[in-house]
């Protein structure tokens, strides 16, 4: 796991830049930084490694890596590597080193850039190729590696995070669409499009390609499609497919003889991560962490304790109080993410991330993806409900959902299971609260006619899954911590997004396939829980109104902020009901929007 950077210019690099540079990355990899500098057709070409070492964690594997005129540098992890070196070896290929970056490199050159189709794992790479004066970048295909550019007057810039590109090109030009979008409309708009928080600086799109020739012509192809499909499946053949392919990521994704952490909640996600690593690994290896809010709608401590005490594994808790140094904390953070941070859930995922690294951790597991590939969202119900089509079936669901799942609703969206238009994005501000006009990107994609399909593949693709793989990698890459998503395995993604929408739920049972396969490993009590709480928290829990300081810092005159929204208006709304009128979700985005943009 590292963090990239490559330039295209005309003119050389200044060592102070250099230096800068380097500095800048060197919280993605601690380990050792470097770069190397070639010409490619009469300008300059630059690669930049900061390496934090996982696997071969010797000065041999260090980057930019060079054999045979080809250079590469590579931020990520491919967990086949032992599968693919063995292929190799076979071919004669003499591997000089036992990391996973040399592999990708010698697939290169027998593959060329056909190489990203053998490779699982999670990347982004460039590849520098002298004979053809080619430069080759590429991301992996679900997106959980991040990988920006620049591309203007003749410069090409690229880099793990928009803060390098930035301080290559002295880039301070705020995308206002982008925050007047995610103020409007909140989260789940950030990661719909390829744009980021800065004009002219793009993300690479997930399973991408970019061909840069020795003309400097760029040729971006998509290597990976998502097909999201329903194909009729026994519920046997549906479950041992499942089944097998999670036993196989997960043995993938925790091979390592270095400490694991893992973000322990009452769900069944982390519980059923938790329960595959005491079988495979040695219990002392393994760590689990959790957030603790009293405020009893996101209070999961009685599930945790079960679950570390049943599975015999450590579990550090961190309380959360709202007369600690939050707002300090929050600032840092945005700081090195240069963005807002997206919601609380996020903010306060870096505290577990920064408790990992008190403790040495270097790999922390996530549950990513099991929420969109297996159907847990509370919305999802209402949608799974429509897709029924046998009237039976219908009352029967019903029936189980007024009873277990009805009391557990607190948004009104989700409390009519017969309403068929279900919001996807929810509105924080009216044209009479903002004082700019913007761009809209607000619809959602079509994939299929199932709805539920079509919305978990939404989520999946565009709107939560991709955020929450922006903001876990710079969470811990802040700490210098790699992070690892068991659930998105290729071949576990595809076969979800293949299967009939009838097998995600049964008995009014959210996750049904992940609960029907945990059936011998996960207790009961955990297995059986309808109830979704998260890693989440109540603004109130984090930020007090009753604190006069940050409450005078909330609403100042010269923010930036009020150039953006109607300060008055906004002022009247909070004085008339405060958080109950504005709403939790609402506070945070102004919280982490006003921070940002006073560092602008």
């Amino acid at each position: 796991m590292c963090g990239i950077a490559g330039s295209i210019i005309n003119t050389k690099l200044t060592n102070l830049k250099v230096s800068q540079l380097l500095n800048l990355m060197r919280n993605r990899g601690p380990d050792n930084q470097s770069f190397n500098e070639f010409k490619i057709n009469k300008k300059k070409l630059y690669f930049f490694s900061s390496r934090l070492k996982i696997v071969d964690r010797v000065d041999r594997s260090n980057q930019p890596m060079t054999f045979d005129e080809i250079t590469i540098i590579f931020n990520g992890e491919i967990y086949n590597y032992d599968e693919l070196r063995k292929k190799l070896i076979r071919k004669n290929i003499k591997i000089k080193t036992k990391s996973d970056t040399e592999i990708i490199l010698r697939l290169y050159q027998i593959y060329g850039t056909n190489c990203v189709n053998h490779l699982e794992g999670m990347w982004a790479f460039a590849i520098y190729d002298k004979s053809k004066e080619a430069v080759f970048i590429s991301r992996d295909r679900i997106g959980e590696k991040p990988l920006y550019y620049f591309k203007k007057n003749g410069q090409f810039h690229f880099g793990s995070q928009t803060s390098f590109i930035r301080k290559l090109v002295s880039n301070n030009s705020i995308n206002q669409d982008k925050i007047l979008n995610y103020l409007t409309y909140g989260y789940k708009t950030i990661e719909r499009d390829n744009e980021s928080f800065y004009k002219n600086i793009f993300k690479l799109d997930p399973g991408t390609n970019l061909i840069i020739n020795k003309n400097l012509e760029f040729k971006f192809v998509k290597y990976w499609h998502p097909k999201v499909f329903e194909k009729s499946l026994s519920e046997k053949n549906v479950n041992n497919n499942i089944f097998y392919s999670l036993n196989n990521s997960i043995s993938e994704v925790c091979k390592s003889n270095l400490k694991i952490g893992l973000s322990l909640s009452g769900g069944i996600d982390s519980n059923l991560l938790l329960s595959f690593f005491t079988k495979k690994l040695d219990k002392r290896n393994i760590t689990t962490y959790s957030i603790i809010d009293n405020d009893p709608r996101y209070n999961e401590s009685e599930l945790i304790n079960y679950a570390s005490k049943t599975y015999g594994v450590k579990n550090c808790q961190i309380i959360l109080k709202p007369d600690d140094n939050h707002l300090e904390n929050l600032d840092k953070l945005i700081h090195y993410h240069d963005k807002p941070i997206s919601t609380i859930n996020y903010f306060l995922q870096s505290y577990i991330y920064k408790s990992m690294a008190s403790d040495s951790i270097k790999i922390s597991i996530n549950g990513n993806g099991a929420d969109e590939m297996f159907a847990g969202y509370y919305q999802h119900y209402q949608l799974y409900y429509q897709s029924l089509k046998n009237k039976n079936d219908k009352n029967i669901f019903k029936k189980n959902w007024k009873k277990y799942i009805a009391p557990l609703l607190r948004n009104n969206e989700f409390k009519n299971l017969d309403k068929k238009q279900i919001k996807s994005f929810f509105t924080f501000f009216g044209k009479n609260e903002l004082k700019k006009k913007f761009k809209k990107n607000i619809r959602e994609e079509f994939f299929v006619k199932n709805v539920l399909k079509n919305k978990m593949a939404n989520e999946f693709f565009y709107q939560t899954l991709p955020l929450a793989l922006h903001e876990d990698d710079l969470n811990s890459m802040f700490y210098s911590i790699e992070n690892r998503s068991p659930f998105l395995n290729r071949s576990l993604v595809e076969f979800c997004f293949s299967l009939e929408s009838k097998h995600f739920m049964k008995d009014s049972f959210n996750k049904y396939l992940l609960r029907k396969n945990s059936k011998n490993i996960l207790k009961d009590k955990i297995r059986l829980n309808r109830e979704k709480k998260g890693f989440n928290a109540s603004f109130d829990s984090v930020f007090s109104f009753d604190n006069k300081k940050f409450k005078e810092w909330f609403f100042e005159k010269s923010s930036p902020i009020f150039h953006l929204i109607d300060r008055k208006v906004f002022l009247k709304k909070f004085q008339r009901s405060g958080l109950k009128e504005l709403g939790q979700q609402s506070l945070f985005n102004i919280c982490s929007t006003k921070l940002f943009l006073e560092k602008n």
